[in-house]
């Protein structure tokens, strides 16, 4: 979701949208029985600037610091038939390659 959000909302190209930042969470229920939740957990990576992290934690979130491209892999494959081209984007977080022709 975050990968569509940068593209979408924020105007980044597929590769730059795979390698931003990135946060995680397990403040809803867990989808395995007995569905458990950590209330304000919220993990993001030390490239996540400073005074976002600490705005975070003025708003009660219980914020942990995971290291540079460290969560999470993604890959994509972007198609713009309004521009006729197709590109692709690649996770710095693992050995992943992109093509696209």
């Amino acid at each position: 979701m975050q990968t569509l959000l940068n593209v979408v909302d924020f105007g980044m190209n597929i590769q730059q949208a795979i390698e931003a930042p990135r946060w995680t969470t397990r403040a809803f229920p867990g989808s395995p029985t007995p569905h458990t939740m950590y209330p304000g957990d919220l993990q993001v990576e030390d490239r996540v600037p400073q005074p976002v992290r600490a705005d975070l934690l003025r708003r009660g979130h219980k914020l942990s610091v995971s290291g540079s491209y460290s969560i999470g892999s993604n890959a994509a494959i972007l198609s713009d038939a309004t521009k006729g081209i197709v590109a692709a984007g690649a996770d710095p977080r693992n050995s992943a390659l992109a093509l696209a022709w």
